[in-house]
C-alpha cells in the first residue's frame, strides 16, 4: 500500500460515523471542507463544531479548517478557493496537511 493509499484509508477510518462526510478520493471528498474539519474534530473536538460545519458553505468550511490547522501548527498549503500555495500536487498537499494532525 502506498503512502497516498494509507492516508486515504486513515482518513476514511477516523472519520467513519461522521454524518455527511465522505472519504473516497483526493478530489471531490475534500472540496467541501467537511473531511478536513472532521479530521481536526476527531483530535480536537473543542475546536470544531461539526453541527455548524454541516450548514456552512464549502468556502467557510475550508477557511475554518485551514485556520484551525494553522493554530495547531500545520502550514497553510491551500487557500479556500482551492488555489495551491505550493507547487505540490493536491494529494501531496493533503498529506502534508493531515500528517501532522495524525501525530497529535
Amino acid at each position: 500500500m502506498t503512502a497516498k493509499e494509507r492516508l486515504l484509508l486513515w482518513s476514511k477510518q477516523i472519520t467513519d460515523g461522521y454524518v455527511g462526510v465522505r472519504c473516497d478520493n483526493f478530489t471531490t471528498s475534500w472540496r467541501d471542507g467537511r473531511l478536513f474539519n472532521a479530521i481536526i474534530h476527531k483530535y480536537r473536538p473543542d475546536l470544531v463544531d461539526m453541527s455548524r460545519v454541516s450548514t456552512q458553505t464549502n468556502r467557510s468550511n475550508l477557511e475554518q479548517a485551514f485556520t484551525v490547522a494553522e493554530q495547531l501548527g500545520v502550514a497553510k498549503l491551500l487557500d479556500p478557493e482551492g488555489k495551491i500555495c505550493t507547487v505540490s500536487p493536491v494529494h501531496q498537499i493533503i498529506v502534508k496537511t493531515c500528517a501532522p494532525l495524525s501525530q497529535k
